[in-house]
């Protein structure tokens, strides 16, 4: 669901001016880069069509459900609560494609590619620490802590003696901690947790908001 948030929002482009959290993930699903993402879809659109005959039809959007499902899987895994808007507008087609990260991208295209959407070299970092979930290999799947960038800083990769730690995060991950923009954010983040989860709510909300078209 938090993977879903990201890859909604990825298509925003500040320059352009569209794109952005407003479901057009829905017609996006076939893309390469969102592989595996029908299943926090169908966790949407099953949302919303509980919402029929309630209060929230009509005022709640499936963009909206995509910002809220995000936030709530972050919190019962144990992160901290992000206070979510709604009235967020649902595109009717799909975003323009080629807007989201490389797999081998450098530490220095990640972060003009962020700073592309209008997000800062903190606010990468800071959401980068999603990574933590899921099965990455940062500490357990299904806890929201700061172990992605403790485990970032040992690196684990480097032990070719040691054929799990190859498969500890992926390829823009492990560029990251040797970038000297990104490391000392890392640093901050591995050594406060509190300090990460209040700059990651900031972070999810402003990411959660951009391109949207409010009711």
């Amino acid at each position: 669901m938090v993977r879903l948030v990201f890859h909604d929002a990825g298509s925003y482009s500040a320059a352009a001016g569209d794109g952005g959290v407003n479901a057009s993930i829905r017609f996006e699903l076939d893309r390469p880069d969102n592989f595996g993402l029908k299943r926090g879809w169908n966790v949407i659109e099953a949302t919303d069509k509980k919402l029929k005959g309630t209060a929230a039809e009509g005022a709640v959007s499936k963009a909206d459900l995509i910002a809220l499902a995000g936030a709530y899987a972050v919190r019962i895994t144990g992160g901290p609560a992000i206070q979510v808007a709604v009235g967020r507008q649902d595109a009717a087609a799909a975003d323009p494609d080629g807007r989201m990260p490389e797999l081998d991208f450098s530490a220095e295209q990640q972060l003009a590619n962020f700073a592309a959407k209008g997000l800062s070299a903190q606010e990468f970092v800071v959401l980068s620490g999603s990574h933590t979930l899921g099965s990455k290999g940062y500490g357990d799947p299904v806890t929201f802590d700061n172990t992605y960038y403790k485990t970032l800083l040992q690196q684990p990769w480097v032990d070719k003696s040691n054929e799990m730690a190859q498969h500890t995060g992926i390829p823009t991950d492990h560029v990251l901690p040797d970038d000297p923009t990104c490391r000392p954010l890392i640093q901050r983040y591995a050594a406060d947790q509190a300090a990460f989860f209040a700059d990651f709510a900031a972070a999810y909300d402003k990411m959660a908001s951009l391109g949207a078209r409010w009711a």
